[in-house]
């Protein structure tokens, strides 16, 4: 029988059972059968045995037959069995957390497996291999069964009253992933559902839809029955008239040159396009309802076979399949972020092309890179060249035919001007006497003429190459004129960054000039290719591309180099999947490696602090020059100094090795932003593993110490004062401020004052930082920390099963040694419920001396108490002082000397804060969106372009407006009724922008007319998304009713809604009109059904002159 008393087990596991049913159901078919639960048993056991369960996977290896109940060994040998197994086998296994194979330097070794050892303490593994109830459940199953348990199977104990923590088996946090789990908002309230007037809409346009889908399909099967009828008349016509002439009966069925099983071919790529579908709606109703049926059913006909045949393997109905197909493949565009600003501009001697002679051999070893990789994503052109001794494949004849293309390649690549056609389509500017003129003058010009030519290939190799020589000669007079711009200015060098056009048209060159017109094929395939690279150079900061895009478009009968006949006769599908292939590779290699690896050797690409994601291209001469500006300026600021060579040796021969960060700059409005990130070992030359490992264990360290401080901090809530972190932070602080001020005295003037600190964390002296540390942790006392890194999942109110990572702290006082108490204390305190958990370790740490964020916090408290005169002037002791040009207060201060150039605003305004605009008068807080302006809202935007592009899209958008609906804006107790509609609606504006911004990303150019019901569906769903997060925000308050009564019912959200995608959309009315015309008819009805008073307010405030912050952005 099936325990049923875990909800998220359940949902999670393909069977859920207690130990005793577990143990029952395997004696059914066993002569030696002894009971788990026995006459005489202590209550403890008992116990025990009810909180154990056992659940089982989709993917479960199966108990051997038959089964043996037979003991041999003690629980402390089985479990170092199961321990020594699964480090072997490299698996994941809550049992063997803290264990690992024995290493030179390994400690803790285990007494009964000598191959493994413990490196950091297992309460729960402890626990099994110790007690005495699990010694006296091991007597009463046997070895196999306990074996097959801790390994095989996962088990969890139940932690009264609902919750529970997993002991052995596969987490269960690596067993839930997004795509499994329905969507947050399926859950629908049927009131709310009945008034969701565009729902409606698209539930009548989709009947309509279907109507005369069905009534096609029964023409196209009547059309199509005729057609079959007149083909077999046809047939027997053939028949009579030739057959015997042939000297047999002609069949009707001959044999198909095709195969009739294409399911065992791979869809072509181009033809995998991630279309939207009608479908795509009920998507999750549909895939939820079939697993609950297919489970229902699974549960009725279990059997014991189930549980012990080895033979098959129940698989997963939501996993995919195995093979990798080319929506899964991307192309990561961040790899050519960051290169190397102290490396000339050029290609390094190590990219991959560079290493091979224009030869035979040299073709072929760059044929085996691109064709013969076993996995096409580890192009990394740094790998060595593979010799011909340690090749594994022997190359067929259709690789052999292509050696005097790829030839051509290497030989173009030598002879291409790399550095002319650089100076030519992105010359630097000249910085003197108050002017800027070209480098190059009447010769980019010129260019401009010729470079803009189109793929077709009008062009030859050697035009290109006269050209380029042509510019080389120009480029050589320049040298000079191009030393002489490299002066001290960062604002005007910043300003010095390439357009998308030029760095495209550079590329687009280098293209020319490299590949040959015989591997494009054809002027349609270069064309396709150039498109990709114009939006790669266009992209932002985490944008990928799939090979299926590569693809798309592109006409592989073009390419006779991938033919291994040239002649034009029948191709069977087999053999064009597989020259599809070998030109997708082709491709893949020539955007992956060859112009990701043209843009790293030649521009210094980055993005800044005041465009959000959107790339910046930099040459590295520039660059060189601004890093040189940045590193003297942080050197001054940071007091850094030069490390002498006898000081490094020095730390090359310590055994503690130094860890090495980087420092790079980002540019801002007025300068460079440092960062640093630890990427590097200081010392003896090792392993990549071995570094790797000594930056996690760093990085470990450092979240310890900061877990710990946070301890301290919850503490003595006292360190931080009146310090906050984050908007959950200021909403409380600043809902109970305004609440009390408004009830003491409404009509009280409200002072406000905001300030920057100079170089805050950039400045702090040493001295200092360990001083304000040792306030929080005595070097005096000596504290031992224990550290417990645990998962948590639980169910939220929608059904979708949530996971988070966490740390908990307490000293040896608080400590609580094992699982069970340590969840039943987080349920005492309220912390959890319905939840499971999984211990993933547990360390200890002591005090250290290093944490820049308590600095911040403390200093900013110590300087509140000091007077304006003091404020002004700063605190040289901290390093730290006030940027006097960001200051601004809404009172006047002229009395105070040096602070003439600080803005004050009227005692009445909108003080702008963190994001915030605050209402000095009245306390109400709406949304700045500011840094917006002369932004694009697609830079902001990271959108993935995977086979379920639709998906992803709807995924994002409300995920997106969950974050951004927070109280500080919702809150009605907070805001008055005006102030929460214009926050709703430009929430929902900045939607419709964002949902502009990804349909324009959609892959394969899908346009909206394609499918507008499922666009329509996204929309709607912001508005029922929106309207639940706001009701949860306002619990107490009767917000509507069902005539569309109250302060805030749910048609006056759908009304901003669609006024809001409307206003956007509108636009963009060629691309959109298709949606409108629905959008338009609802926003007519919802205007009849609200009453006059609220539409009034909702047209009031949602005029176009009250919202110009969004007439700055750039989409």
């Amino acid at each position: 029988m099936e325990f049923s008393g875990a909800p998220l087990l359940q949902a999670v596991y393909w069977k859920v059972f207690s130990i005793s049913d577990y143990v029952h159901l395997l004696h059914t078919d066993s002569e030696h059968k002894v009971p788990v639960l026995q006459e005489g048993d202590t209550d403890k056991y008992k116990i025990f045995l009810s909180e154990l369960l056992v659940c089982i996977s989709h993917k479960a290896k199966k108990l051997s037959s038959p089964i043996s109940f037979l003991q041999l060994s003690t629980q402390r040998e089985v479990v170092a069995r199961v321990i020594q197994r699964i480090c072997e086998k490299q698996k994941k296994n809550v049992l063997a957390f803290g264990y690992g194979l024995v290493a030179e330097k390994s400690s803790f070794r285990v007494k009964f497996a000598p191959n493994i050892c413990n490196y950091f303490p297992n309460p729960s593994t402890a626990t099994i291999s110790t007690s005495v109830l699990w010694e006296t459940l091991l007597s009463r199953v046997g070895d196999d069964v306990m074996m097959h348990l801790l390994e095989n199977c996962s088990l969890f104990m139940t932690v009264p009253p609902n919750c529970f923590y997993q002991i052995c088996g596969q987490p269960i946090y690596k067993l839930t992933t997004e795509e499994t789990l329905p969507s947050p908002w399926l859950k629908q309230d049927c009131s709310i559902y009945k008034a969701n007037i565009l729902a409606q809409h698209i539930e009548r346009c989709s009947l309509t839809f279907k109507g005369c889908s069905l009534k096609m399909s029964t023409v196209r099967i009547q059309h199509k029955s005729a057609r079959k009828a007149h083909g077999e008349i046809m047939a027997e016509t053939r028949e009579m008239h030739f057959g015997s002439a042939v000297g047999g009966a002609i069949t009707g069925s001959r044999k198909a040159k095709r195969p009739l099983n294409f399911d065992l071919c791979d869809i072509p790529a181009k033809r995998r396009k991630t279309e939207l579908k009608h479908t795509d709606v009920n998507l999750f109703n549909s895939i939820t309802a079939v697993q609950k049926g297919i489970l229902d059913s699974a549960a009725k006909n279990f059997t014991l076979s189930d549980l012990i045949e080895p033979e098959t393997t129940i698989k997963s109905i939501c996993t995919s399949a195995d093979r990798t197909i080319p929506s899964d493949i991307f192309v990561d565009f961040g790899k050519m972020l960051y290169s190397n600003p102290i490396s000339k501009e050029g290609f390094s001697k190590s990219f991959l092309i560079n290493m091979l002679e224009s030869n035979f051999r040299g073709s072929l070893n760059l044929i085996e890179r691109i064709f013969m990789n076993s996995n096409v994503l580890d192009q990394d052109a740094n790998l060595q060249v593979s010799s011909e001794s340690k090749r594994k494949k022997k190359v067929c004849k259709r690789y052999w035919q292509m050696v005097p293309y790829f030839r051509q390649v290497i030989e173009n690549h030598k002879l291409c001007p790399y550095n002319s056609l650089l100076k030519k389509h992105c010359p630097i500017q000249l910085i003197g006497k108050n002017k800027s003129e070209n480098v190059h003058g009447n010769a980019n010009e010129d260019h401009i003429n010729t470079s803009k030519t189109n793929c077709k290939s009008r062009n030859t190799l050697e035009q290109s190459l006269s050209n380029a020589e042509t510019v080389t000669h120009h480029s050589e007079l320049c040298v000079d004129k191009e030393d002489e711009m490299l002066v001290d200015d960062p604002y005007a060098l910043l300003k010095q960054h390439n357009s998308i056009w030029q760095v495209y048209t550079f590329v687009r060159e280098c293209l020319h000039i490299v590949v040959p017109e015989s591997l494009w094929g054809s002027s349609h395939n270069k064309c396709c290719f150039l498109r990709n690279v114009k939006m790669l150079i266009n992209s932002v900061k985490c944008d990928t591309i799939s090979l299926s895009e590569l693809m798309c478009k592109m006409k592989v009968e073009d390419c006779m180099w991938v033919r291994l006949n040239k002649s034009n006769h029948f191709v069977p599908a087999s053999e064009h999947l597989l020259r599809e292939k070998i030109l997708s590779k082709f491709l893949f290699w020539l955007m992956d490696t060859y112009v990701i690896q043209l843009l790293k050797a030649f521009y210094y690409i980055t993005e800044t602090s005041f465009q959000k994601n959107k790339l910046f291209y930099y040459r590295k001469s520039i660059w060189q020059q601004l890093q040189k500006i940045g590193i003297r300026k942080h050197m001054t600021n940071v007091k850094l100094r030069l490390m002498s060579t006898d000081e490094l040796e020095s730390l090359q021969q310590q055994k503690n090795i130094s860890l090495v960060s980087r420092l790079r700059f980002i540019p801002k409005t007025n300068g460079l932003r440092p960062i640093v990130k630890m990427c590097n070992t200081f010392g003896a030359q090792q392993s990549k593993d071995l570094k790797i490992r000594k930056i996690q264990n760093f990085n470990s360290q450092i979240r310890n110490l900061f877990s710990v401080l946070n301890y301290e901090r919850s503490k003595s809530s006292n360190l931080i004062g009146s310090s906050v972190f984050g908007l959950d932070g200021i909403y409380r602080k600043w809902k109970n401020y305004a609440l009390k001020l408004k009830e003491s005295n409404p009509e009280n003037i409200n002072y406000f004052v905001k300030t920057d600190i100079k170089e805050a964390y950039d400045s702090i002296p040493h001295s200092k930082l360990k001083e304000v540390i040792s306030k929080v942790m005595p070097p005096y006392i000596e504290e031992v920390y224990c550290i417990r890194r645990y998962a948590l999942l639980w169910m939220d109110t929608h059904g979708r099963i949530r996971k988070s990572f966490k740390r908990h702290v307490s000293n040896f006082v608080d400590f609580m040694p094992n699982m069970k108490c340590f969840v039943t204390h987080l349920q005492e305190g309220n912390v959890i419920h319905n939840a499971v958990l999984v211990e993933q370790s547990l360390s200890l740490n002591e005090s250290s001396s290093k944490l820049q964020a308590f600095f911040q916090q403390i200093i900013f408290n110590h300087i509140l108490r000091l007077n304006d005169q003091t404020l002004a002037e700063g605190i040289p002791e901290y390093g730290c002082s006030i940027s006097i040009n960001k200051t601004v207060v809404n009172f006047p201060i002229d009395d105070i000397p040096g602070c003439s150039s600080v803005q004050q605003l009227p005692v009445h305004s909108l003080f702008r804060w963190c994001g915030l605009l605050l209402d000095t008068k009245t306390l109400e807080v709406f949304c700045d969106y500011s840094s917006f302006s002369c932004t694009s809202v697609r830079s902001s935007l990271s959108f993935c372009h995977s086979s379920k592009a639709g998906e992803n899209l709807r995924n994002k958008l409300l995920n997106v407006l969950r974050l951004k609906c927070h109280s500080l804006f919702l809150d009605l107790q907070l805001n008055s009724l005006r102030t929460v509609h214009i926050n709703v609606y430009k929430i929902l504006l900045l939607q419709a922008y964002r949902f502009h911004a990804c349909v324009i990303q959609l892959p394969f150019n899908q346009s909206i007319k394609n499918n507008p019901l499922f666009f329509l569906t996204v929309i709607s769903d912001m508005a029922l998304c929106f309207y639940m997060i706001f009701k949860e925000k306002n619990k107490g308050f009767i917000l509507g009713s069902k005539d569309a009564s109250g302060p805030f019912p749910f048609e006056s959200a759908q009304w901003l809604n669609c006024h809001a995608f409307i206003t956007k959309l509108s636009k963009h009315k060629l691309m959109y009109k298709t949606l409108l015309v629905p959008l338009h008819h609802c926003k007519r009805q919802l205007s009849k059904s609200l009453p006059t008073e609220t539409l009034g307010l909702l047209k009031e405030l949602t005029d176009i002159s009250l919202h110009n912050d969004f007439s700055t952005i750039l989409d």
